[in-house]
C-alpha cells in the first residue's frame, strides 16, 4: 500500500498510531490534546461541518482566536476536504465585505462576538448563505440560517470515511497585508505549508522533545506552520489566543519553550535571571542584526533567519544555524537559496541582473505545489505574478558573488536617491531607534513627476507619549547614525499613522499628501550634512 504523501494531516494521522498518548497540542490556560485525541476530535469537527452542509471543496470564512478549537477546525475542514480562510478578527465593514465577497464563501463560522459586524453589512455580503457560531452565547436574530458548533459537536462522531487530503490539495487561503492596496487571497496547498514549516527551521536540528510556541493569529502563516512543524516531529505545540509580548516570559518557563522568537527583555537585558535557566534553544528571527549575537553567545541560542511571504515556503534560509553574514553597509543577509529552489534578481524587463545589483526577487521551485497556487478570484493579479514562470515577489533584493541573499525592501517602497537605491524599511529601524519615536514610515517624495525623477526621503513618525521632539531634533540625532544619503530631508509627525489589519504602516495612504503644512524639510531649514557626518 502507497504511503500517502506528506501532509500536516497525513503527520497527524501517522503520530496517533505510532505514538498516540504522546501531547500535540497544549494552551496557555492548561488545556492538552494528545495526537490520537487531536486525530479523533479533528474528525469530529469534520463531521460537525459536514452536518451543517459544508462540502468538500467548499471555503470556509473564519473569525475567530488562536485556540485548540481553531486548531481542530482548521483540521476538520481539511479532513473534510474543505478550505479555511480565516480572517483578521479586526476586520469590519468594507475590509469584512471585501474578505467574504472576494472568497464567495457561503459559510462563515465565527465566534458570537463577530456577528453583530456581519449584521451591520448584510445588504453588501453577495455569497454568504450561512453562519456557524462557534462559542456559546446570546447570539442576535440573524438574516441567514444559523448553527451553533457547541449542539453540532454533541451529536457529531468522528468521521472514519474521509480520505486524508493530498499535498496538491489547497490547505488555508490566506490574506495578503494590503499595504499596497486591497487584500488578495493566497491559496495555499498542504505542500506549501509543510515546505513553509521546514524552511522556518532547520527541522534536522529539532527533535520531537523540541516545544514548539505558536502565538498565533489563526490569519498568520505562523498558525499554519507551527502545528504542521509539530507533527513533522513529532513534538508539541503551545497555543496563545494572540500575541502578547507582556506574557511571553512567562509561557516560555511554564510550558518549557524550546522554539520559538526571542523576548525583547532577554535581548536587551542581559542580567534577567531566568533568562539562562530557560530551555530556549531555537530562536527564529526575521533578520539577524547584530543585537542578536550577544545574547545567542551568552544564553547558548541558535539563531535562524529566512526570507518569506505568504505566498512563499521560506525559499531561502541559513544553511545552518548561527551562519551570520553582512555586507559592507551592515545589512544582513536571510540566508542562501534552499535546495529545490530558484532564486533571480531581476530589472523590470525581467532580465537577470549580475551579483551586487538590486532588483526585482523571482522564485521558482523544482518541486511541485511548494509555492502558491495564484490568488483567489483573481486571475489577472495571479497572471502578472506568476508571468515567465517565475513568481515575482514585488521585493528588492539583490544576491552576492557567494551565492547569499539580502533583502532591500518592498519594490514600492524602495526609494531612488542620487543614484542610491535607499530601503524604506532601513530608514524605518533608524528612525524608530530614537527613544521618543513609537512608529515611523518611510516614503519616497518625487521632486518632479517626470519619469525617472529624483526622490527624497520622508519620514512620518508617531512620538511616544509626553514627547515634544520635532524634525529638527530627529534629523540632527540622525546625522552620523545612518549612511548621509539616507538622512531623510522630510520629516512629519502624526498622532496614529493609518495601518493594515496585521499592523503595517498603509504607505498607500501616506502618499496620498506627501508634502503638508506641517513637514519639516531639512534643506528648508539650512540643515547640512557633513561629509564625515
Amino acid at each position: 500500500m502507497r504511503t500517502p504523501p506528506e501532509t500536516p494531516l497525513s503527520e497527524l494521522a501517522c503520530r496517533a498510531r505510532e505514538a498516540p498518548a504522546r501531547i500535540h497540542v497544549e494552551d496557555v490556560e492548561g488545556r492538552s490534546l494528545s495526537y490520537a485525541e487531536t486525530a479523533t476530535e479533528a474528525r469530529r469537527w469534520a463531521a460537525a461541518y459536514r452536518s451543517a452542509g459544508v462540502e468538500a471543496d467548499e471555503i470556509v470564512v473564519t473569525m475567530q482566536n488562536n485556540t485548540i478549537e481553531s486548531l481542530l477546525g482548521w483540521y476538520g475542514l481539511g479532513w473534510l476536504g474543505a478550505t479555511e480562510a480565516p480572517v483578521n478578527v479586526d476586520y469590519r465593514a468594507d475590509l469584512l465585505v471585501h474578505a467574504l465577497n472576494l472568497t464567495r464563501a457561503r459559510t462563515m463560522a465565527c465566534l458570537g462576538q463577530f456577528v453583530p459586524r456581519l449584521l451591520k453589512v448584510a445588504d453588501r455580503l453577495e455569497h454568504l448563505r450561512q453562519v456557524v457560531v462557534l462559542d456559546d452565547g446570546d447570539v442576535p436574530e440573524l438574516p441567514w440560517p444559523s448553527w451553533n458548533m457547541a449542539e453540532l459537536l454533541a451529536e457529531a462522531v468522528p468521521a472514519d470515511d474521509l480520505e486524508l487530503s493530498a499535498p496538491w490539495r489547497i490547505g488555508a487561503i490566506l490574506f495578503t497585508s494590503g499595504t499596497t492596496g486591497p487584500s488578495k487571497a493566497v491559496r495555499l496547498p498542504w505542500a506549501q505549508i509543510v515546505a513553509s514549516a521546514r524552511g522556518a527551521f532547520l527541522t534536522g536540528d529539532l527533535t520531537a522533545d523540541d516545544v514548539i510556541y505558536n502565538p498565533g493569529p489563526t490569519y498568520h502563516i505562523g498558525s499554519k506552520c507551527f502545528p504542521a512543524l509539530a507533527s513533522l516531529l513529532g513534538a508539541r505545540h503551545v497555543m496563545r489566543p494572540w500575541i502578547s509580548q507582556s506574557q511571553m516570559i512567562d509561557d516560555y518557563l511554564r510550558h518549557g519553550v524550546t522554539t520559538g522568537t526571542p523576548p525583547t527583555e532577554w535581548v536587551y537585558e542581559p542580567d534577567r535571571p531566568e533568562a539562562a535557566s530557560a530551555p530556549l534553544r531555537n530562536v527564529l528571527v526575521p533578520t539577524m542584526h547584530p543585537t542578536f549575537i550577544p545574547p545567542r553567545e551568552r544564553l547558548g541560542w541558535r539563531t535562524y533567519s529566512t526570507f518569506n511571504m505568504t505566498e512563499l515556503s521560506c525559499p531561502v534560509g541559513y544553511p545552518v544555524w548561527n551562519a551570520d553574514r553582512f555586507d559592507d553597509r551592515g545589512r544582513a543577509s536571510q540566508g542562501t537559496v534552499r535546495p529545490g529552489y530558484a532564486v533571480r534578481i531581476v530589472d523590470e524587463h525581467d532580465q537577470p541582473l549580475p551579483p551586487g545589483e538590486v532588483g526585482e526577487i523571482v522564485i521558482r521551485s523544482d518541486v511541485p505545489w511548494v509555492l502558491n497556487a495564484g490568488y483567489l478570484n483573481m486571475p489577472e493579479a495571479t497572471a502578472e505574478a506568476w508571468r515567465g514562470g517565475w513568481f515575482h515577489t514585488g521585493d528588492a533584493g539583490y544576491l552576492d558573488e557567494d551565492g547569499w541573499f539580502y533583502f532591500i525592501d518592498r519594490l514600492k517602497d524602495c526609494i531612488r536617491r542620487r543614484g542610491e537605491n535607499i530601503s524604506s524599511y532601513d530608514v524605518e529601524m533608524s528612525v524608530m531607534a530614537h527613544p521618543e519615536v513609537a512608529l515611523a514610515g518611510a516614503i519616497a517624495v518625487k521632486e518632479n513627476d517626470r519619469p525617472g525623477a529624483d526622490e527624497e526621503v520622508k519620514v512620518c513618525c508617531v512620538r511616544t507619549g509626553g514627547s515634544a521632539l520635532d524634525g529638527e531634533g530627529l534629523v540632527r540625532w540622525l546625522i552620523g547614525r545612518m549612511p548621509r544619503f539616507m538622512v531623510p530631508r522630510y520629516v512629519e509627525f502624526f498622532d496614529e499613522l493609518p495601518l493594515t489589519p496585521t499592523q503595517k504602516v498603509r504607505k498607500v495612504e501616506l502618499r496620498k499628501s506627501p508634502l503638508t503644512e506641517g513637514t519639516f524639510d531639512r534643506e528648508a531649514a539650512g540643515i547640512e550634512i557633513p561629509r564625515d557626518g
